[in-house]
């Protein structure tokens, strides 16, 4: 089965100048659903972690460090598994993938552009199968346009029934008309739903209730779990086999500390399941990974759900630390200090102030400080790389991402000699003060480092422009 939806964004301009002159997704088209059979502020060059020091974050490696099924670059798939009570003492091992149109090649029909890719899943021994899916799935879209997207654009949905255990796996995503694609072997892990249980708060993008564990799920499920840091609301569905006397609570927890407890009302439906599905404002969340988790008295809740906050579309960090680590030159040391050190029930409230204070105009739904600020960091990795550190972990690349373009660069100034090679650049309009910068090389590597003067000059710019 496939289905496609569109949802359209408005976008803006950036505006011009130094970052601190100002006072300072959502689900995209789904191409196909298929159902399978039952069966601080550093300085530049100052240590980082592995997620930071790239030129961009590395989502995918985001998603394989927190467990998920993931791909590689040329398949960027990311996925997982979830579980639900099957019919007696069985479960439901429902396996939700989603990856880009791009990770597939089309072929051109009368009526757009078509895709194939095949899921092969082997639960147990590969010569006596405890269960199998082996699914064909077919894309289309319109345009020529259409296939190269790179956002979450195709999501698969599968599943299988299994008894509660321990199964060796093999899982095979592969695009028929190339070699592309994604094998993998794991072990899977199913849980049992005896006595009073709960099944783990899942993130889906719809799901319709059922009234007893015979009946297959009907629910499509958000492989990645990803939403926008003060974005819009997202949906959590539920099973129980016991009404709820009374609200259950949900807590989000970042790196095992609870930072916010919700409450879901459990829905009276006919049968022996009972299901809730409700709303979750992500307003009060801070960027990174965070576990939903259930509880109701006498009741074994099932695992937790792992949610992950972005800071910015692209923008994914496995925890708070590293979300305001991409933030560095985005105010004075202080502030990004305090947003560090802030306690982690604070952590959102004080992140979304310091951002709406940067906004120029908060009456629109984008932040443009934020835009241009990103796309800085995007020029300066294309333009101030220097060996295997990235461009805006350079201090040409903090110049740069900080105060904008320099209105003049003077290079190789006849006072540096030897193999010395030097930039100087020359704020005189874009800063009412003007400011004077000196980048040097010494070794004649292309590595151009500020000079001491210059680094405390840059560093009393951004505390008088940010204070």
């Amino acid at each position: 089965m496939s289905r496609t939806e569109r949802a359209t964004f408005r976008k803006k301009g950036h505006p011009s100048g130094g970052l601190f002159l100002a006072p300072f997704v959502a689900l995209t088209a789904l191409n196909a659903w298929g159902c399978g059979p039952v069966g601080q502020h550093a300085q530049p060059g100052q240590p980082e972690s592995r997620t930071v020091r790239s030129r961009t974050p590395d989502a995918l490696a985001v998603y394989r460090d927190l467990g998920f099924i993931v791909g590689d670059d040329r398949f960027p798939a990311v996925g997982r598994f979830v579980f639900l009570p099957g019919p007696g003492d069985s479960s439901f091992a429902v396996l939700a993938l989603s990856f880009p149109n791009s990770a597939l090649r089309f072929r051109r029909e009368s009526t757009g552009f078509v895709a194939r890719y095949r899921v092969e899943l082997t639960v147990g021994d590969s010569t006596a199968p405890t269960a199998q899916l082996d699914e064909v799935e077919e894309v289309r879209v319109a345009s020529f346009r259409e296939t190269s997207r790179r956002d979450e654009s195709i999501i698969f949905q599968g599943f299988v029934k299994l008894l509660p255990g321990r199964y060796r796996l093999r899982l095979s995503v592969r695009d028929i008309a190339a070699t592309a694609g994604l094998a993998m072997n794991g072990e899977l892990r199913v849980p049992r739903f005896s006595g009073r249980w709960l099944t783990a708060p899942l993130v889906v993008y719809r799901a319709r209730p059922r009234s007893d564990r015979d009946r297959p799920p009907a629910l499509l499920i958000s492989p990645r779990a990803t939403v926008e840091f003060g974005g819009e609301p997202i949906q959590i569905h539920l099973e129980s086999s016991h009404a709820s006397p009374g609200p259950l609570r949900l807590q989000v927890a970042a790196a095992g500390e609870v930072i916010r407890t919700d409450t879901l009302a459990i829905r009276p439906t006919e049968g022996v399941l009972q299901t809730a599905t409700a709303s979750l404002d992500p307003g009060g969340l801070p960027p990174g990974a965070l576990s939903l988790k259930l509880e109701l008295p006498d009741a074994t809740a099932a695992d937790s759900f792992t949610l992950i906050v972005a800071l910015t579309p692209g923008w994914l960090a496995p925890t708070y630390d590293d979300a305001v680590s991409y933030l560095r030159y985005a105010g004075a040391p202080t502030a990004i200090d305090s947003l560090r050190q802030a306690e982690p029930a604070e952590r959102a409230r004080l992140l979304r102030a310091f951002l709406n204070r940067k906004d120029p105009a908060p009456e629109t739904p984008e932040n443009e400080f934020l835009e241009e600020y990103f796309r800085r960091i995007g020029d300066a990795n294309d333009r101030f790389g220097e060996g295997g550190t990235a461009g805006w972990l350079t201090d040409r690349g903090a110049v740069y991402v900080t105060l904008g373009s320099p209105d003049e660069v003077q290079r190789h100034i006849e006072a540096w000699q030897g193999a010395e090679r030097s930039q100087v650049w020359l704020y005189k309009q874009s800063l009412a003060s003007g400011l004077r910068l000196v980048f040097v090389d010494q070794g004649g590597t292309g590595s151009y480092r500020l000079t001491d003067e210059s680094r405390r000059a840059f560093q009393t710019t951004v505390r008088r422009l940010d204070p």
